[in-house]
């Protein structure tokens, strides 16, 4: 049985959701080994990889998560950031291995209602 949401969490939900920007700047290269690495620009020394793009979103958004100390029972709640299609194709269709490019990733989830 899913448990209720109670109005004291859905007001911590979205005091926690406000710190997030709608939109992250993130520079993107592969490294020597093929890996994707990734500065995020918005957030000064905050940096993650991963061995795939896709990966790399995912770690991207919980480095965001990490940087603003989201408890873990609320990463659910909290926004997720994706790249655009055209971004997606370029690291994933064709391989680049020496690739540098500033990404503006969106904020994809609504504020959370009770």
């Amino acid at each position: 049985m899913a448990k209720k949401i109670t109005k004291e969490n859905i007001k911590k939900i979205n005091e926690l959701r406000s710190l997030f920007p709608n939109e992250i700047t993130v520079k993107v290269h592969r490294s020597d080994n093929g890996k994707f690495c990734a500065e995020i620009i918005t957030f000064s020394g905050c940096f993650t990889e991963a061995d795939t793009f896709s990966g790399l979103i995912e770690m991207i958004n919980d480095a965001v998560r990490t940087y603003f100390g989201i408890p873990e029972k609320y990463f659910s709640f909290m926004p997720d950031y994706l790249a655009s299609i055209e971004i997606a194709q370029h690291f994933n269709m064709f391989p680049v291995f020496k690739e540098t490019k500033n990404l503006n990733l969106i904020n994809t989830n609504a504020g959370v209602k009770g």
